[in-house]
């Protein structure tokens, strides 16, 4: 990945009004941002661009600075849909949702295997995430981890899930600043086996966020009701 200057000196040549309308426009890309699975062109994306989304997702913030993290980028049209092939074709594409934990009971869930692989075939990039597991050990040892040990284990997997969400959040923002748009997929986790295999990865796959340049239209978000409380 090609080096970027940073940005030291901003503040000084910034007025009050220039923060005031940068921030206004963060807010607006933080709050428009939607998941967009459809529309996609085939339309190479240049590697400059990829580089700042790459680099945003670097910096994002994690629990004591571990930096859990690893970015798989795959751009080939050939590996994205050797990738698709491998996802669609698994004997669970069919059946893969969450369950619930304590009964099995398979949770509703809009989104399909089939549609995320289709949507592997139409994108420009690929960044798989792999969750290197500094403080876990990674989703088999929180498994196997005996009854003492297996709340720790836990919460270091929520504090590596959370870093990567962050890091996610970033590179997607970053990648609408330059137009494109794309959606955030953990169902490829069907296949996570094939695809560890394919791109080399250590420790678990996480998910892909997908990216590419679109004419579609994001759908208004729905907001869960209920989702704040406010405390006096």
């Amino acid at each position: 990945m090609r080096t970027k200057e940073s940005t030291k000196g901003l503040e000084a040549d910034a007025t009050s009004q220039d923060y005031v309308e940068l921030g206004r426009a963060v807010i607006d890309l933080i709050q428009s941002r939607r998941s967009v699975r459809e529309g996609f062109k085939q339309q190479q994306i240049p590697p400059e661009v990829v580089d700042d989304i790459i680099h945003s997702g670097l910096t994002a913030p994690s629990s004591k600075n571990a930096q859990p993290w690893r970015i798989h980028v795959v751009s080939g049209r050939d590996s994205l849909d050797k990738i698709a092939n491998l996802v669609q074709a698994n004997k669970q594409a069919d059946s893969f949702v969450p369950i619930d934990p304590e009964t099995g009971v398979p949770r509703e869930w809009s989104s399909t295997v089939a549609e995320s692989a289709q949507i592997l075939r139409e994108i420009s990039l690929g960044l798989f995430i792999e969750n290197q597991a500094p403080f876990s050990g990674g989703r088999s040892t929180v498994i196997a981890a005996g009854e003492d040990f297996r709340p720790s284990a836990v919460e270091g997997y929520g504090f590596e899930i959370m870093g990567m969400g962050a890091m996610v959040e970033n590179m997607w923002l970053t990648a609408r600043a330059h137009r494109l748009e794309g959606v955030f997929m953990g169902d490829v986790l069907v296949s996570d086996d094939e695809i560890n295999n394919i791109l080399g990865i250590e420790g678990d796959l996480v998910g892909v966020l997908a990216l590419g340049y679109t004419d579609q239209e994001p759908h208004p978000k729905i907001l869960k009701s209920g989702a704040v409380i406010f405390h006096d």
